[in-house]
């Protein structure tokens, strides 16, 4: 998995960033994010906070792994991230890093998301109820 790759019509995904779960077998957290910015400057902010983000990925407790991805003509972007229970998800929503970039955003992109438990992580799985969340039209719920 590695270069962006086209995921559907539109829509670009980055590489694959493993966590320090990656491989774990057994059933995973699956959560996806969408966010739809205002402008084209947010979009920017948005992709740079979000790269930036990546970096602390490997070490990030119960993370098996994440894609970031981007419908540029739409404004929209946003994760698929993989993780080893629904608490490790939780506690990274509650990290102060993440919780003080949600806080500077909050008003200015709407955010919608979909999260579900799978019996064990298989990547076609995963990626076939991303894209039909993503390819929903956006609500802004959040």
């Amino acid at each position: 998995m590695t270069g962006a790759q086209p995921f559907s019509e539109g829509t670009v995904l980055m590489p694959w960033q493993a966590g320090p779960r990656q491989g774990l077998s057994g059933s995973v957290f699956v959560s996806v994010t969408d966010f739809l910015a205002g402008s084209d400057e947010d979009v920017q902010l948005i992709y740079k906070t979000g790269m930036e983000l990546g970096r602390t990925w490997p070490v990030m407790h119960g993370a098996v792994g994440l894609w970031l991805w981007g419908r540029p003509s739409e404004l929209r972007g946003g994760s698929i991230s993989v993780w080893e229970t629904e608490k490790d998800m939780r506690h990274f929503v509650r990290w102060p890093v993440h919780t003080d970039i949600m806080r500077k955003w909050r008003g200015r992109v709407g955010v919608a998301a979909d999260s579900w438990q799978a019996a064990q992580f298989e990547v076609e799985e995963v990626w076939a109820r991303a894209r039909n969340t993503i390819e929903r039209p956006h609500s802004h719920a959040g």
